[in-house]
């Protein structure tokens, strides 16, 4: 009977599930080469984004909306095209989809967005700081209050904090590699000890050796593994730092980004979009562009 139990109770090995998502991505990225070898490097770029993409579109809830695109502002600022983006899909992500499949998604909207290449370069650090500190410095959204406690409707403010960041709605943003042959820590050691961490991206996923991520140094020498999910919001840098999760199996590298990402998705209140104030500055309406009925009466 007990042999019985301990099979039925038996440990799950849930990383090998995640074998077939790893295989769909390799076949993709081994497709990569040759469509690149054929002359046709857009495309090839293309073929690796779509793997990714489609990977969240079939792992994550329906409340999610995955697109490649835009994020804009309700002043009408606008990101560079970005790779992937999360959003979410019941509080109007889309605001506008052009007649090329061009999406622009409201800024109020945006869990998560990512750049996705299909091996590293060195100069990819660089074009990500830039970018990321540009939607930084140049698009606004409204913060969601720590105190802000999210009851499926509008949520209540409460006199206590729900969490221990300054906002609710942090912008999480990573990379994602396919291929890491040419990397070299070398690459990034001066962005890393010289740029601001908001504007470094939460983590980086090299899909064939592992991530790179920030840890808690004094909870690691106790034993302890914790993985800062915000490095933008940590004060004390002494005792934390960037490591490599080194993995041998791709299914690892891909599994850990996709929980990583769902504790993400799991603990960030998102404000809503004013479609109002997005149609005002849109149709440029001003207050002398507008006639009072009562004005033209007999």
């Amino acid at each position: 009977m007990s042999n019985k139990k301990d099979k039925e109770f038996r440990k799950l090995s849930i990383d090998s599930f995640f074998n077939f998502e790893a295989d769909h991505i390799r076949i993709a990225h081994n497709q990569v080469k040759l469509i690149h070898n054929s002359g046709d490097i857009p495309a090839s770029g293309n073929q690796f984004e779509i793997s990714i993409r489609e990977f969240f579109k079939r792992k994550l809830p329906e409340k999610y909306y995955i697109s490649n695109g835009h994020i804009i502002d309700n002043e009408l600022n606008t990101s560079p095209q970005l790779d992937l983006i999360i959003a979410d899909n019941f509080k109007t992500p889309i605001l506008y989809k052009t007649l090329d499949e061009s999406e622009y998604l409201t800024y109020e909207s945006i869990y998560s967005y990512a750049e996705i290449k299909s091996s590293w370069n060195k100069k990819y650090i660089d074009e990500f700081i830039t970018t990321r500190s540009r939607i930084d410095n140049f698009l606004k959204r409204k913060e969601v209050s720590p105190n802000f406690f999210d009851t499926g409707g509008k949520g209540i403010e409460l006199d206590i904090r729900t969490t221990n960041y300054d906002l609710k709605n942090p912008l999480f943003s990573f990379m994602f590699f396919g291929n890491s042959d040419s990397f070299n820590f070398k690459h990034i050691v001066e962005q890393y000890e010289n740029t601001n961490w908001k504007f470094l991206p939460n983590l980086i996923c090299f899909f064939d050796k592992g991530l790179i991520v920030n840890i808690n140094k004094k909870d690691l020498d106790d034993g302890i593994f914790k993985i800062n999910l915000y490095p933008q919001f940590i004060e004390d840098k002494e005792n934390n730092e960037w490591v490599l999760l080194n993995y041998e199996k791709e299914r690892s590298s891909l599994g850990t980004l996709y929980y990583i990402i769902l504790e993400h998705l799991n603990t960030c209140i998102l404000g809503y979009p004013n479609m109002l104030e997005y149609m005002q500055k849109i149709f440029e309406i001003k207050t002398d562009s507008i006639d009072f009925l009562k004005d033209h009466s007999l």
